[in-house]
């Protein structure tokens, strides 16, 4: 049965992020999570505030309603008339009109005039129905002072309407309200979340500016009793002639951990110079140049092994970088490559133009990676489990997917057991590359 291929991948972007972006980010999520908070909250109030007004105009129109069925329709006469007789009710804002039986025209009508269409269906046994427009709310009810017809049914029907004008008024001001209550209450959650964040942050910063500090320290003045250590060894081997003399192996050993310690502290120094985030002497590089010098370098190596190079480079591909550091990512990926291929394996290197992307493909024949170590491959100081081999430090591909994502780029690593591992880099191309 075959196994499936396991991908993992490092996103596009820059490194580690300092730690006043992750406030920023962090008080942003809080911002907009308070926001959302505060809108339902208010869309709730503004809804419930909503059926109060709505609620308390009701109760009017239902007042007003029993006064009027208490009294006779007026004499059928033009409105004039009747807004001359009622002069206390023009300024109501609202309307009443008389309805003979079924009769769809109002038989007489008094206050703000107003179109509001047919009475809506209703049966003989209903005291209140209600009619109600975008702008406008209405009650029908009988008059009982004119009583039944032969039937049993309300000879009038009274209709009283109101428009929302004043509803509407009300509740933009309540908008208005709320969203100066909202802009004040983000205002003043940012301000005290600031302060907060700074408060926890700077111890934070501090210690990680003096690890850093530290680190770096140590890496440079690691450098010389190393060198010097590196310079005895190898007069120590010169002044042994005899290959069998075991001070000569002694001597042999010490310049080999020595020299596995200078590669582990310039790893480390590289490493943390990359916790910057920047890029120094960037300039326009020709991709494939640069990886086609890196492949000249590393052909006696291959041909010790009887490994075979397939290569498939695109050129005319140009991107903005530093190039000694990205001459670090192809040897790392290619010395990556080279220890985990058998003898006489075959290793691959593409370059091609996906989109507006360079991306470049290097692959072994390795024992490949189980799909429950993908996640740790570019991690600080992790190695891959005995059978991958030796050497190394674990910092390979940390400061590849480092210097990868500072140039703006992703990484990821797709890999089978038992069929190898291949090493997807992609970086972002010049406007006119």
């Amino acid at each position: 049965m075959t196994m499936p291929w396991r991908q993992n991948s490092i996103p596009r972007g820059h490194p580690a992020k300092p730690l006043q972006r992750q406030q920023l980010e962090l008080l942003g999520l809080y911002l907009l999570s308070l926001a959302g908070i505060l809108l339902v909250f208010a869309a709730v109030v503004r809804k419930g505030f909503e059926s109060i007004v709505l609620a308390d105009l009701r109760s009017q129109l239902v007042l007003i309603g029993e006064d009027f069925s208490s009294l006779p329709m007026p004499a059928p006469g033009s409105e004039r008339d009747l807004q001359a007789s009622h002069k206390d009710f023009t300024t109501a804002h609202q309307q009443v009109e008389w309805f003979l039986g079924n009769d769809w025209r109002p038989a007489a009508r008094l206050g703000e005039v107003r179109t509001l269409g047919r009475l809506p269906p209703r049966r003989p046994t209903q005291r209140m129905v209600w009619q109600s427009t975008s702008d406008t709310l209405a009650l029908i009810r009988p008059a009982d002072a004119d009583g039944l017809d032969s039937r049993g049914r309300p000879r009038v029907w009274l209709r009283i309407s109101q428009g929302l004008d004043s509803v509407d008024r009300r509740l933009q001001q309540l908008d208005l309200a709320m969203t100066v209550a909202i802009v004040l209450a983000l205002m003043l959650s940012a301000a005290s979340a600031t302060l907060l964040a700074r408060r926890v942050v700077e111890p934070l910063q501090r210690s990680l500016r003096r690890l850093r500090e530290f680190e770096l320290d140590a890496s440079h003045e690691l450098r010389g009793p190393l060198a010097a250590m590196s310079a005895n060894a190898e007069m120590g081997l010169l002044d042994c002639r005899s290959s069998d003399d075991p001070q000569r192996q002694r001597f042999a050993a010490i310049a080999s951990a020595t020299d596995q310690m200078q590669k582990l502290v310039n790893d480390l120094l590289l490493l943390a110079r990359q916790e910057e985030g920047s890029i120094d002497q960037a300039q326009r590089l020709d991709l494939a140049a640069l990886v086609q010098e890196q492949l000249n370098l590393y052909g006696d190596a291959l041909a010790l092994r009887q490994q075979h190079l397939q290569s498939n480079l695109q050129h005319g591909l140009s991107i903005m970088g530093q190039a000694s550091l990205l001459q670090q990512v192809v040897r790392n990926l290619l010395d990556n490559a080279h220890r985990y291929s058998p003898d006489g394996g075959t290793i691959s290197v593409s370059l091609e133009r996906r989109g507006n992307k360079a991306c470049l493909d290097i692959g072994d024949e390795g024992p490949g990676i189980p799909a429950d170590q993908l996640q740790r491959v570019f991690d600080r100081f992790w190695r891959a489990s005995a059978d991958r081999g030796d050497g190394g430090s674990g910092l390979g591909l940390a400061i590849v997917a480092r210097i990868i994502r500072v140039h703006g780029g992703s990484i990821s690593v797709a890999s089978r057991p038992g069929c190898g591992s291949r090493f997807s880099v992609s970086l972002p191309l010049m406007a006119n590359g």
